[in-house]
């Protein structure tokens, strides 16, 4: 009885680790969701940019609470991308559009390893919960009532 017990708690703990990590995976899953739809939206953007025949044409440029400005495209054959760590790099709008499509690619690989991690931890949690309630099942047919 003692070892079932021991055995129970043993389990509880494992599966509490177990939903821990799966909680911190899902977060996870999340923001690489996010940071991808970000990149896409900023590929979209150039992609249509490249098919304004406009030579400077008019744009909105977002201040913050809802607000814009009205604003100019100097040079729509160029933009300006972020290449990490706080660096930022002019790249033709084709260069641009292709270093964008790399790093949606490695989100995509991220978030796949991501949701395999994810399914795999939901099987050991399934498998834990079974084997408590094996457990469970067994101690109860032990239990026997004194008259």
């Amino acid at each position: 009885m003692a070892e079932r017990n021991e055995q129970l708690e043993r389990l509880a703990y494992e599966y509490q680790l177990l939903q821990a990590q799966a909680q911190l995976l899902a977060q996870n899953l999340e923001l690489l969701t996010l940071g991808r739809n970000e990149f896409q939206a900023v590929k979209e953007t150039l992609e249509e940019l490249k098919k304004v025949e406009d030579e400077k044409p008019e744009i909105l440029v977002p201040i913050g609470a809802g607000s814009f400005l009205k604003g100019m495209i100097v040079d729509k054959n160029s933009a300006i991308v972020s290449v990490g760590s706080g660096y930022a790099t002019e790249k033709s709008l084709d260069d641009a559009i292709g270093y964008l499509d790399a790093r949606i690619k490695e989100y995509d690989e991220a978030i796949r390893k991501t949701q395999e991690a994810l399914a795999k931890l939901e099987g050991q949690l399934q498998e834990l919960a079974q084997k408590a309630q094996k457990l469970q099942q067994e101690a109860a047919m032990r239990f026997s009532v004194k008259k």
